[in-house]
């Protein structure tokens, strides 16, 4: 049902009258597996994409820690969900820490928890909420050295204390890991315990980023229009033209699915005629090329799309433009020559 719906809505895309058919057929089913987005989030056809799944449904049910790769806003936390919910564990928690916020001294209490102390109150930590089911480290490699070695305790004796207490408990959880960093250079380097690298290699996905999958695009569009309808009743339906997704599927998408995701939200939600055209776009998705070629030509495009950028966000206004790029105001109107931006403002 869910994979009908999927493609259904992949034509609702393009024609009109597609979408509020099916919001209605999923509003009808069965609450418990009505659109589970946690599942839908994980959506691509592509070689490169169903690849990853496949192997993470079979380490899903492995008592190994799973380390994710990929760039940031590639999906890694949709990936960990869908892991988790492909395991044994499914139908307990799914917790998520994030460790690049979480300074280095308060990591043991956010981790461990606290015991009631006399001036301080009990306080559960991420192991304990997790008891049984998914602990989600997101971003590892901001972890200093001495963390890196009490998560590596943690993980060989599945053994932790709370801070402020003695008492040993189980850490019965399914550790899945996720960062965007060189973990080979930082572990030559010093920044990251080799023993944990090794533990963590176990079992590895890396995630490819949207643009190695570019012919997902058109169903991953499909699935935010749906999530939008599903968030909002009574959203007027929206049709994206051929040459719109022609120019979405042709860019490089440096922010991956989270930078797709946000825009396909804007121009969804802002759109006045119903139909969203190429020229709807941002200036900067259909007037680079995508990065490919030399060297010499990537540092160009990347130019380009610079200061296309930044006249953009300046409404049009090439002094405020010039001036939030750091230029003098000379050199910014040698690039902008130089380019014929004039051309493509017009």
């Amino acid at each position: 049902m869910r994979r009908r719906l999927l493609l259904s809505a992949r034509e609702a895309i393009f024609k009109p009258g597609y979408v509020n058919a099916l919001v209605n057929e999923g509003h009808n089913m069965n609450h418990a597996i009505a659109f589970n987005f946690d599942h839908l989030n994980c959506v691509g056809e592509s070689a490169a994409f169903q690849a990853v799944l496949k192997r993470a449904r079979k380490m899903a049910k492995v008592p190994r820690p799973i380390l994710i790769r990929g760039e940031r806003g590639a999906g890694k936390d949709l990936l960990a969900r869908f892991i988790h919910q492909a395991g044994d564990r499914s139908g307990r928690a799914f917790v998520v820490m994030h460790c690049a916020v979480v300074p280095d001294e308060f990591f043991a209490t956010d981790f461990f928890g606290r015991e009631k102390e006399t001036h301080v109150d009990a306080q559960p930590g991420k192991l304990e909420l997790a008891n049984k089911g998914t602990l989600f480290l997101n971003e590892i490699a901001n972890l200093s050295r001495a963390t890196q070695e009490k998560l590596l305790r943690v993980i060989e004796h599945k053994k932790f204390e709370k801070v402020g207490g003695a008492e040993a408990f189980d850490a019965d959880v399914h550790f899945i890991i996720a960062t965007n960093a060189p973990l080979e250079e930082m572990m030559d380097s010093g920044e990251f315990l080799p023993e944990l690298y090794h533990r963590l290699s176990f079992a590895e996905l890396i995630l490819p980023p949207l643009r190695r999958r570019r012919e997902d695009i058109p169903a991953l569009i499909a699935h935010f229009v749906q999530q939008l309808h599903f968030e909002i009743p009574n959203l007027e339906q929206k049709t994206f033209t051929p040459a719109a997704i022609k120019d979405l599927q042709a860019y490089h998408w440096p922010g991956n699915i989270r930078q797709l995701k946000n825009l396909i939200e804007q121009l969804y939600l802002t759109d006045e005629d119903g139909v969203i055209q190429s020229s709807d776009l941002p200036l900067a998705l259909t007037t680079v090329e995508p990065l490919n070629g030399t060297f010499s030509e990537k540092v160009l495009a990347f130019e380009k799309t610079l200061l296309l950028n930044a006249i953009k966000d300046a409404h049009g206004n090439q002094r405020l433009a010039a001036q939030r790029l750091g230029l003098p105001y000379e050199q910014f109107r040698e690039y902008y020559r130089k380019y014929h931006l004039h051309e493509l403002m017009a």
